[in-house]
């Protein structure tokens, strides 16, 4: 007969018992860190969702700032666009115009969700640009100089009508004395020019300095292309990697020509060329090179010559036979020393399609704006 309180038995029992409980344990355990991995499984799939997601939604963002600097009549209207990793995005915008001392800009309100690959996870992020012209203060004048003028040549300045307020005309703006003692110049009112009649009926003429001129103007910016672009002169690498266009000379230039261009050297424009128009104006900017219009050339829009800081050469302004600028010409230097001759028609509607017109048109992102939720 078995004696089941052996000690032997006994002993058996108890490994049998811790056995099971050893077993036990290590299916717990396992349970445990099954459960364990498995979520931080989900937790790594989850933050690589998201990353993917914040990432299609910074892409999407991108795309949006892009196509505001292509298409700056965007509406904002909602576009969608599913990226090669299966990753999306969607864009959408709202316009403001937001008021700014005497004119209005425009802020576009960038919104972009991106979406993982299998859409279990989302991303939005936000942000504002400003849309602005790069004429940042629209002349008055049809001509304005930095450093005065030597008045030793021709020249037929049509005036701004209101130049100097409401009914006061505006023909030249400069820090210096104009002398109209030597040379033939002639400022006049627009209809007077359109009848033919600007010599015959001058605001101003050889011997007689009107009102319109308005010279030795401590008022004048001392920095002529911060005043009219924003940018100071020093920093004029900045305003030449923002043109449309950057040129050697001015041969390839006509009448479909339309935007900032900026051109490094002389510029000589053939008879009878016609540069931009009413509707599609161009700022023409030579630096630190002459200019010669030929006989009959015109040019809508402005045409500033730009010596650089540290440049001491003089450079000309020339339009002969007839040659003009409808808008503006402008130079941050002295003009005139080698009898040049310079033709300028103020044009409003020239200069309110250069503030209109979409080539003129950048895009800033606002400091600050950046946010995601």
């Amino acid at each position: 007969m078995t004696n089941l309180n052996s000690p032997v038995k006994q002993k058996g029992a108890m490994i049998l018992v811790s056995v099971v409980l050893l077993l036990v344990v290590v299916l717990m355990v396992t349970l445990y860190t099954g459960r364990v991995k498995t979520l931080q499984h989900k937790t790594l799939l989850n933050e690589q969702n998201y990353a993917l997601a914040f990432a299609a939604a910074e892409a999407g963002l991108m795309k949006g700032l892009g196509r505001l600097s292509e298409e700056p009549a965007w509406d904002g209207s909602a576009f969608n666009t599913t990226l090669p990793e299966d990753t999306s995005y969607s864009v959408s915008g709202v316009r403001q115009l937001v008021a700014k001392q005497s004119t209005t800009v425009t802020v576009m309100d960038l919104v972009s969700v991106g979406s993982s690959a299998d859409n279990l996870a989302t991303a939005t992020v936000r942000e504002s640009a400003l849309l602005y012209s790069v004429l940042a203060n629209p002349p008055d004048a049809p001509l304005i100089v930095a450093g005065g003028m030597a008045v030793t040549g021709n020249f037929e300045v049509t005036a701004n009508p209101n130049g100097g307020g409401t009914g006061v005309p505006l023909s030249i703006w400069t820090d210096q004395t104009v002398d109209m003692n030597n040379g033939s110049g002639t400022t006049c009112g627009l209809q007077e020019f359109n009848d033919g009649n600007c010599s015959a009926s001058p605001y101003s003429e050889k011997g007689f300095k009107n009102l319109d001129i308005v010279d030795d103007d401590p008022g004048f910016p001392d920095d002529l292309m911060e005043y009219l672009f924003n940018v100071p002169e020093a920093e004029w690498p900045q305003l030449r990697a923002d043109a449309d266009q950057v040129l050697a000379d001015c041969s390839s230039l006509n009448a479909a020509s339309v935007g900032l261009i900026w051109v490094d050297g002389h510029c000589s424009v053939n008879a009878g060329t016609i540069i931009g128009s009413t509707a599609a104006p161009v700022i023409l900017i030579v630096t630190d090179g002459n200019i010669k219009m030929n006989g009959g050339a015109e040019l809508f829009g402005i045409l500033f010559s730009f010596r650089k800081p540290g440049v001491v050469a003089d450079f000309e302004i020339d339009m002969a036979g007839g040659a003009r600028v409808n808008g503006v010409v402008a130079s941050n230097h002295p003009i005139g020393h080698a009898n040049g001759t310079y033709n300028a028609v103020y044009d409003a509607d020239v200069l309110e399609s250069i503030e209109q017109h979409d080539a003129f048109r950048r895009v800033g992102r606002i400091p600050g704006s950046w946010r995601d939720y």
